[in-house]
């Protein structure tokens, strides 16, 4: 899962991330593991969903 933890570190404060599921996975799936990893690196993220697409931003 180190690659959701690199995904989480290259987003800065005020910034937001964007990540597309893969046919394979849904969005609900990729957003609980951006969750998951933002726990593990004691950084956490806001994640929503809007079409398909993942979002998530730092929370200070």
């Amino acid at each position: 899962m180190k690659l959701y933890e690199e995904h989480i570190a290259a987003v800065g404060s005020g910034e937001v991330g964007r990540l597309v599921p893969d046919k394979d996975e849904t969005a609900r799936g990729l957003a609980l593991r951006i969750g998951r990893a933002a726990r593990r690196t004691n950084k956490p993220v806001k994640t929503w969903i809007d079409k398909g697409t993942v979002y998530f931003e730092p929370v200070s």
